[in-house]
C-alpha cells in the first residue's frame, strides 16, 4: 500500500464534478501507508464512541424502528450477535457513534461516525477486507473534503448541520468504491445521495442530533442500492447552476467549476487529517474547556473566589452551543457557559461532569449565572470557528486570570492526542458501554491491524 497513486486520470474522460467524483470513487485502489494510519485512527475512535452509547435511549429508539419486522442480513448491529440489512445496521450504529458528541471532526463535519458504520455494514454484507474498508473510508473523506472546500461560507450560517448536507454524498462515494461499481452507476448514486441531504442545527441538544448521523449513513447506502436497481439521477447533480452545491450554499458562492481538484496526486487527508475529540461535548466548545482549564491551573486561582467569567467565542459556535442555563446532560453538551465552568471547576468536561448532580450543583449553577459571552465574528482555520477562544476570570479580589487565545483544541490535528491517549479514550468508552476491559483491549489491538484483516467480523 505504499506510494502515491495517480488519483486524477479520470479528467481525461470526465470534467464535470459529479462524473469526476464518480470516476475517482470507482478507480481509487491503492492508498499510501500514512493515509491508512490516519483512517485507522478515525475508525478506531468511531467504534469506541459507538460502543459507549450502545444503551442510550436514542439508540434504542432507532434500533426499535430500524429492526421492525426483523429484517435479516449480514451486517452486525453494534458489534453484537444481532445482524440485519446494511442500511439498517448503518443507521443504528452511526446514531450510537454520534450520540455522545465524542466523534471526530473534519471540514466542519463528523466523517468517521458516519463513514465507519456505513462502510463496515456494507463490508460485512459482501465479505470485504479490512484494507477494502480503510480504502473506502479514505475515498469518503476525500469526497467530503472536495465538496466542503468548494464552499467559502460556513454552512452553519443558515441553520444546517453540515454533516447532514455533505456526508450522504461522501458515504455514497465510499460505498461505490467498496463495491467496485462502474462509473455510470456511481454517478447516479451520487445524484440520488444529493437529494437525501438535510439536518437542522435547531435540533442540537436533542436526541434528533444523533439520529442525523444514523440517517446520513443509511441514506448513502440506500442511494447506492437504488442506483444499482436502475434508478436514475441528474448526472451533473452536484455542479449544475441550480444543483446541490449552489442550493445548499448560504450565499450561493459555491465553486461549481471543473472536476474534482487535482492536488498533485496527493490526498487532502494527509494535510488536514481528523480532529479527535477529548470531551463528550459539541466540538464548538472544546477550545473553551481547554482555555478554562488553563486558567484553573494558574497560581492564585480559587474556584470559590470567582466573581465573573468572560468568554470570547465565535458567533456560529455560540449558535450551535445555545443552551445558556443547562440543567440536563444533553443541554450541557451544547452550552458555552457550561464548557467554561466545567473547565474551571474540574479542569475537564467528561462523563463525570455530565452527571446531573454536577450540572445542577450550587457551585456550577452560580458560575454559569455569572458567565458572559462576547461574540467574535472573525474566521479561524476551521469552518464555523472564530480565530481563537478565550476565557478571562475575575476573582473577588479584582485580580484577572486570562487564558490567552486558544486556536486549537487538544485532539486537533495541530495538537493531536498521542497513541496512548487514543487507546485510553477507546478503553474508557468501551468499558462505559459495558464491554469487559480485556475484551476492549483485544478489540483495540485487532483494529490496530485492520488493514491485515481478511473479513470484518468483530463482536464484543
Amino acid at each position: 500500500m505504499s506510494g502515491a497513486p495517480d488519483l486524477f486520470l479520470m479528467h481525461e474522460t470526465q470534467t464535470g464534478l459529479t462524473g469526476s467524483i464518480a470516476q475517482f470513487a470507482c478507480n481509487y485502489r491503492q492508498a499510501p501507508d500514512e493515509a491508512i494510519t490516519i483512517a485507522k485512527r478515525g475508525v478506531i475512535d468511531a467504534i469506541g464512541v459507538m460502543l459507549c452509547a450502545r444503551q442510550e435511549p436514542v439508540v434504542n429508539h432507532v434500533r426499535q424502528m430500524a429492526l421492525a419486522g426483523n429484517p435479516q442480513g449480514r451486517a452486525r448491529v453494534l458489534l453484537s450477535a444481532l445482524h440485519t440489512q446494511p442500511a439498517a445496521a448503518a443507521m443504528i450504529n452511526a446514531t450510537a457513534a454520534h450520540a455522545f458528541a465524542m466523534d471526530d471532526v473534519a471540514w466542519g463535519c463528523h466523517p468517521s461516525a458516519i463513514l465507519m458504520p456505513s462502510i463496515f455494514a456494507q463490508a460485512e454484507a459482501i465479505g470485504a477486507t479490512g484494507a477494502d474498508a480503510l480504502r473506502a473510508w479514505i475515498v469518503g473523506y476525500e469526497v467530503l473534503a472536495e465538496l466542503a472546500s468548494r464552499e467559502p461560507d460556513p454552512l452553519h450560517e443558515t441553520g444546517w448541520h453540515p454533516s447532514g448536507l455533505l456526508m450522504p454524498v461522501a458515504v455514497a462515494a465510499a460505498i461505490c468504491n467498496l463495491m467496485e461499481l462502474d462509473t455510470s452507476t456511481a454517478t447516479h448514486a451520487l445524484g440520488i445521495a444529493a437529494s437525501m441531504t438535510g439536518g437542522m442545527a435547531v435540533n442540537f441538544g436533542t436526541q434528533t442530533k444523533a439520529f442525523h448521523a444514523g440517517r446520513i449513513a443509511s441514506s448513502g447506502i440506500t442511494a447506492v442500492e437504488l442506483a444499482r436497481c436502475g434508478m436514475t439521477a441528474a448526472t451533473d447533480a452536484l455542479e449544475r447552476e441550480n444543483g446541490f452545491l449552489r442550493t445548499i450554499s448560504p450565499a450561493g458562492k459555491a465553486d461549481i467549476a471543473g472536476g474534482i481538484a487535482d492536488t498533485g496526486g496527493g490526498l487532502r487527508l494527509l494535510t488536514t487529517q481528523v480532529n479527535i475529540k477529548k470531551y463528550p461535548l459539541c466540538y464548538s466548545t472544546h477550545r473553551i474547556v481547554d482555555a478554562a482549564a488553563s486558567v484553573a491551573a494558574k497560581p492564585g486561582f480559587s474556584v470559590d473566589e470567582i466573581a465573573g467569567i468572560a468568554i470570547t467565542a465565535g458567533r456560529l459556535q455560540a449558535n450551535m452551543a445555545h443552551y445558556h442555563r443547562p440543567v440536563t446532560a444533553m443541554q450541557a453538551k451544547y452550552s458555552v457557559e457550561f464548557a467554561a465552568v466545567s473547565g474551571l471547576v474540574a479542569q475537564a468536561a467528561g462523563f463525570a461532569q455530565l452527571d446531573p448532580g454536577f450540572i445542577n450543583s450550587g457551585l456550577v449553577q452560580r458560575l454559569i449565572s455569572i458567565s458572559t459571552i462576547e461574540l467574535d465574528d472573525s474566521r479561524g482555520a476551521e469552518p464555523g470557528f472564530c480565530r481563537a477562544d478565550r476565557v478571562v476570570v475575575t476573582l473577588r479580589s479584582g485580580q484577572e486570570l486570562d487564558s490567552g487565545d486558544f486556536q486549537y483544541a487538544l485532539g486537533h490535528a495541530q495538537d493531536p492526542l498521542g497513541s496512548g491517549q487514543l487507546r485510553r479514550k477507546f478503553m474508557d468508552c468501551a468499558v462505559a458501554g459495558g464491554v469487559a476491559a480485556d475484551t476492549a483491549s483485544s478489540l483495540y489491538d485487532q483494529l490496530e491491524a485492520l488493514e491485515t484483516v481478511p473479513e470484518l467480523n468483530f463482536m464484543v
